[in-house]
């Protein structure tokens, strides 16, 4: 890791895979890798009648969109496992690359928080344009995903530094 510390333009070359990682991120994540104007316009007055209805796009009860996926394994269990494995896969590189691009940002508290500021944006703004719902339960398996990529990035930062030992 002491490498790209030396070499600006690898660690410039990482920061920009970050910056193009977020805002693919935010907007495959936002349009939910729909970009169709009609199925885009669908979900926008679904959601507002189902507001109209009384039945706002948000769950603030932890597991209880993971617990219904994890019941969906019996009879969908490739919904369910792309449901709760792609909302962590999704977010494992922010964990990684964050602290590979930017030396202040490798403690693990400061990359949940940054992480979590990130997914709450995303949730914001997937609620308020109604492309989707505030859930509290892709906040929970999206930060999992930012901690399961800084315990990646830790973990072959310590292997590379064992391999320069020997």
């Amino acid at each position: 890791m002491r490498v790209l510390e030396k070499s600006g333009s690898v660690l410039k070359a990482i920061r920009r895979i970050f910056i193009v990682y977020c805002i693919t991120l935010f907007i495959l994540l936002l349009f939910k890798f729909d970009f169709s104007i009609n199925s885009i316009m669908d979900k926008i007055n679904s959601i507002r009648w189902s507001r109209k209805a009384g039945a706002w796009n948000i769950n603030l009860i932890p597991f209880r969109t993971i617990s219904s996926q994890l019941r969906l394994l019996k009879s969908m269990p490739m919904v369910a496992i792309k449901n709760i494995a792609g909302n962590i896969i999704v977010f494992v590189p922010f964990g990684f690359l964050f602290p590979l691009g930017y030396e202040t940002m490798r403690r693990l508290h400061k990359i949940l928080t940054a992480g979590l500021i990130y997914i709450l944006m995303i949730e914001f703004v997937q609620f308020i344009c109604m492309l989707g719902s505030l859930d509290v339960d892709d906040i929970i398996l999206n930060g999992t995903g930012v901690y399961g990529g800084y315990v990646l990035f830790w973990v072959l930062r310590k292997v590379w530094r064992q391999r320069k030992q020997l």
